[in-house]
């Protein structure tokens, strides 16, 4: 075992790492039985736990580092230290840390405020496209969002393929049903068919109930992203980051309400309801889907990806798929495909 030191032992004498390591079961024996006599040596854990020297010494190892054993003298005698004390040594640089962080973002916010305005002006006396801004925190493209949301005129457009992050892509809309948006402005979403079944998004939408707003569903994935008024449009690529980019350039903003247009065309009509019909409806879409991806070639797991469904419920669609077909493998089926016209539209 690499000698310790009690410094290293102390997480009094140095920050503590940013994660704590793992505590696994052997280190809730190791630790019981130690707290259970004054000092101790790895040998005298080992004859009274059974346990493989290696393990005890990999133990010990993650207990220092939780504060929860010190060395007291080489050769290396062992103790243990209460939880209390250990949380206190862990927690408390953490939490000075936190403290100061917040200060810092308060103080950071608190300038860029001040210069909102400052920006306004100078952008309004720009000439030409505005320059394309990249905002990296989640949380200022949702402030920002609800500013642009609240000075809106006439419409959004919002297209979110993620049916996890759905509820939460209309920051606009509270869970409570109140509402940042003029009573004029009508509001189109877009969501991936497995949206409907999220129960989240449901209860927001039964909550919400704004007579000028409709959802729509699709199988196929579409582009991610917010229009507000045909002028200014945010870009998500969550793949990367998730951060977005916001654009107010006309033929790049044009571009994305002809994207989502297409998309919002072949989309099937949300409510919060389940009637039997368009869930059928749905399935029947999505096994359409599936077969125009497999027909491409593309593996299950991307399928499953792009539909933004669990690998398992796409491979039973794919097993409803072949039997109907009555094909034996992929490519038997794309033979099928091809000689029946099916995917001919």
């Amino acid at each position: 075992m690499p000698h310790i030191t009690r410094d290293e032992g102390s997480l009094g004498a140095q920050a503590p790492e940013a994660e704590p390591p793992f505590f696994r079961s052997e280190d809730r024996e190791i630790y019981g039985w130690v707290s259970g006599v004054t000092h101790c040596s790895v040998e005298e854990v080992a004859s009274a736990t059974g346990l493989q020297q290696h393990e005890i010494e990999e133990s010990i190892c993650r207990l220092i580092r939780l504060g929860l054993i010190r060395i007291d003298s080489s050769p290396a005698k062992y103790f243990a230290v209460s939880p209390e004390t250990a949380r206190a040594e862990l927690i408390a640089p953490l939490q000075r840390d936190i403290e100061r962080r917040q200060h810092e973002v308060d103080r950071i916010r608190a300038v860029l405020y001040e210069l909102t305005s400052v920006y306004q002006e100078g952008a309004a006396r720009r000439v030409g496209p505005a320059p394309v801004e990249v905002i990296a925190s989640p949380s200022q493209v949702a402030e920002l969002a609800l500013q642009l949301a609240a000075s809106c005129h006439s419409e959004i457009l919002l297209s979110e393929p993620d049916a996890a992050a759905a509820a939460e892509a209309m920051p606009f809309f509270q869970s409570d049903g109140s509402s940042v948006l003029g009573e004029d402005v009508e509001v189109r979403a877009l969501f991936p068919h497995t949206a409907r079944f999220r129960p989240d998004l449901v209860e927001r939408i039964k909550v919400q109930g704004r007579r000028n707003t409709s959802y729509r569903t699709r199988s196929d994935s579409f582009m991610p992203l917010i229009v507000f008024d045909g002028q200014v449009a945010f870009f998500f690529d969550r793949t990367r980051s998730e951060g977005a980019v916001l654009v107010r350039d006309p033929t790049v903003v044009s571009f994305a309400v002809a994207a989502f247009e297409r998309a919002w065309t072949r989309g099937i009509t949300f409510s919060a309801s389940y009637e039997r019909q368009v869930v059928a409806e749905l399935s029947e879409n999505t096994k359409r889907t599936i077969l125009r991806l497999m027909v491409q070639g593309v593996e299950d797991r991307l399928i499953a990806r792009r539909l933004n469904m669990s690998l398992r419920s796409c491979q039973r669609h794919i097993e409803v798929i072949m039997r109907r077909l009555g094909a034996k493998t992929r490519m038997h089926a794309g033979f099928l495909v091809g000689e029946s016209g099916l995917l001919d539209d």
